[in-house]
């Protein structure tokens, strides 16, 4: 076991080698404060035959106990991943991916485990830290060292990865700060991550760990050979084809058993004897021909977009696909927009709730937390035109939909100011690139839509990127990239914002990391598109509309906190009452705040009225009220839910009466007036100086 210790800012990070889980392939435990987190590395030993990717998976985990609590719910254990730890896998995940030696295939499993928490540590920033070390002190063919730091306020949270000179991965929140400003933060943690990863360096020169090499996959001279002298037209007429269905059916076209049978008519006997030679021998197989296939896609597209400055489509660099956006076309649901861009399309519906449908998160957090604006993402087989069978949501879902609620989340009215909860959901009705940007606009569109008064629309860009596989500063940047551009591309570059600022970043890439002049450009060019974009949704609905018929009203009174629990009655045998009676639903905050939802006027008076009847009971004041119960001696009468009041005999206002039983009747409505309540609440009620004619105006 070895130790080391960063010290850096006002704190130290020690990092502890080896000393648990000894049978991974390397471990590491990063410590900072109370933050105690596992990073352990495992590898198959086999590589695999069937992927010509890094099929690496990332798991983080958050256990209760790493904060002292015991998990809520019936099963006292935690379950599958929760939404908030599969985010920060995929912080992680999109981090170190393209670190990985590209030509390594075998099975990677980077496993994060938070041990002990601390609330001023960030602990995927810890886990990070702790898996790159991990991985570079392991036989893992991972060379460079990777950081990452944190700027959190109440205006921006950002996180940055990088490696010595470039940038791997960049993730933020930001209230509307323009891009130059976000830049240089950026910059700030770049210097920053510097000292990180030299002493990541330093380590691994000490420990000078043997690392597996790798091959590439290796591929005949004579298919490739064979594969430019058939299919290279056919790769070029791909690459102008606009049409995406026109496109597969051109990918369709460039498979092997095309060219088995091209070979097979059309060349000498000695060149079909060595290609069949190398199939049977199984150097040629489909998944060599993929590979290939994918390389030459590449290749004429770097080409082309490189030299000749043409996209796939037609486009220019900077342009924007054509944009369609209707808003309300869905009669029932509070809100909706139908978002078009190209063959990229997103229904946004918005509802509208009361606090109970808040959601609780629970984490390594000190108190239950509740969010009352969440964004969902779903993405069917059937936007690509696939035959799969619907599952879970996939993580890259829930990562498009955190990245949708980001974007907006500084734009949504406080709860003061609008007393709702929001859920937005984006489904993704056809898919051509972009779908995450195509959510944030159509939720801005369906919030306005709803009713709910965000003062701002947001919008939303994706950049890509394709450079000069010898000189990453020969480069060119492409706005609002589609589908066939961000699998051969290098970059997706994703901006949300107004016309003020920036509101949400989410950069990856393929490459080892990005120059800060590339990440510059992308902010200016993601400005350009956004812009364009906005101007767009202002032309379709420029301000919030009022609520729709369908949705909640709120009515808000405001009582002593002292009387909530008059209004709620033992057992809340009160508020479930009223909540009967009145057909609402009705949320009461600790500082005295009551709130009613209704979509119905009348039946939200009704129970306002009650609630105001419960706490406003004073002397003087005069009620409809109900006889529960009759004494000898006189009734008792409930003149509002669990507010009951003795009316005696000689308060009856009808001379001398012996048995209040004679005249009154149990369940009648009688008009009475509070005569006295005792220092315990307790009052007492008289129907003297009242008339019988008072009961229609109290109904």
């Amino acid at each position: 076991m070895k130790k080391y210790i960063l010290k850096i800012d006002d704190k130290e990070i020690e990092f502890e080698i080896n000393r648990v889980a000894k049978q991974a392939a390397s471990s590491v435990v990063v410590k900072s404060g109370t933050c105690w987190v596992l990073c352990a590395v495992t590898f198959s030993e086999k590589p695999r035959t069937d992927v010509d990717f890094t099929p690496l998976t990332v798991d983080y985990i958050e256990r209760m106990y790493a904060i002292g609590r015991i998990p809520g719910g019936f099963i006292k254990k935690e379950g599958k991943p929760s939404d908030n730890e599969i985010l920060k896998a995929r912080l992680i995940d999109r981090t170190i991916r393209p670190l990985i030696d590209h030509n390594f295939f075998n099975d990677i499993n980077v496993y994060v485990n938070v041990f002990s928490a601390d609330i001023k540590e960030r602990p995927e920033i810890l886990g990070l830290l702790g898996t790159s070390l991990a991985l570079l002190i392991s036989p893992i063919p991972f060379y460079k060292p990777v950081s990452a730091f944190n700027i959190t306020n109440e205006n921006i949270d950002l996180v940055v990865s990088s490696i010595e000179d470039k940038i791997t991965m960049i993730e933020a929140k930001v209230n509307e700060i323009d891009e130059e400003f976000v830049f240089n933060l950026i910059s700030q943690i770049f210097q920053k991550n510097k000292l990180i990863n030299e002493f990541q360096y330093q380590i691994y020169n000490e420990l000078k760990p043997d690392k597996i090499e790798t091959t590439s996959i290796e591929i005949p001279p004579l298919l490739t050979e064979m594969y430019q002298k058939y299919f290279k037209e056919l790769n070029l007429k791909l690459l102008n084809e606009k049409d995406k269905k026109q496109r597969n059916i051109l990918m369709d076209e460039i498979s092997l058993e095309n060219l088995i049978n091209l070979v097979s008519t059309n060349e000498t006997d000695e060149v079909k004897n060595q290609f069949n030679e190398l199939i049977n021998s199984s150097k040629i197989t489909e998944f060599i021909f993929n590979v290939v296939k994918k390389k030459f896609l590449k290749k004429y597209l770097k080409e082309q977009v490189l030299n000749e400055k043409r996209r796939i489509d037609g486009r220019d660099l900077k342009e924007i696909r054509p944009i369609e956006i209707e808003v309300g076309v869905l009669p029932y649901p509070h809100g909706s927009a139908l978002f078009t861009r190209g063959q990229t399309q997103v229904l946004s519906v918005v509802t509208l709730g009361t606090k109970t449908d808040q959601q609780m998160i629970e984490g390594l957090i000190l108190e239950e937390e509740f969010k009352r604006y969440m964004h969902h993402y779903y993405f069917p087989p059937f936007s690509t035109g696939e035959a799969k069978p619907l599952r879970a949501p996939s993580r890259r879902e829930i990562g498009h939909g955190n990245l949708a609620e980001r974007a907006l989340e500084y734009l949504i009215p406080s709860e003061q100011e609008f007393p709702y909860t929001i859920r937005v959901v984006s489904e993704v009705l056809e898919s051509n690139g972009s779908t995450s940007m195509a959510s944030v606009c159509g939720s801005s569109l369906a919030l306005m839509d709803a009713g709910v008064p965000i003062k701002k629309h947001v919008a939303g860009v994706s950049i890509g990127l394709i450079t000069n596989d010898k000189n990453i500063n020969d480069y060119v940047l492409l706005t609002d990239i589609q589908g066939f551009e961000d699998f051969f591309g290098e970059m997706d570059f994703k901006v949300a914002g107004t016309y003020n600022g920036i509101t949400a970043i989410q950069m990856d890439t393929k490459l080892e990391g990005l120059t800060l002049d590339i990440v510059y450009n992308s902010l200016k060019q993601a400005k350009e598109g956004r812009d364009f974009i906005l101007e767009k949704m202002y032309n379709v609905i420029s301000k919030p509309n009022d609520l729709a018929p369908h949705a909640p009203r709120v009515t808000i009174i405001q009582v002593e906190p002292s009387k909530i629990p008059d209004i709620i009655g033992p057992q809340g045998k009160i508020i479930k009452k009223i909540i009967e009676q009145t057909k609402v639903k009705i949320d009461i905050e600790e500082d005295g705040r009551v709130l009613i939802y209704s979509s119905s006027e009348d039946d939200s008076i009704k129970a306002k009225s009650i609630i105001e009847a419960i706490v406003n009971i004073k002397e003087g004041n005069v009620y409809l009220g109900r006889i529960i119960r009759l004494e000898p001696y006189g009734a008792f009468v409930e003149v509002a839910p669990g507010k009951i009041g003795l009316l005696h005999v000689s308060e009856l206002g009808l001379g001398f009466v012996s048995d209040a039983r004679t005249v009154l009747k149990l369940n009648d409505e009688i008009v009475v007036k509070i005569l006295k309540i005792d220092e315990n609440g307790r009052f007492t009620l008289t129907r003297k100086g009242l008339v019988d004619s008072n009961i229609k105006s109290l109904k």
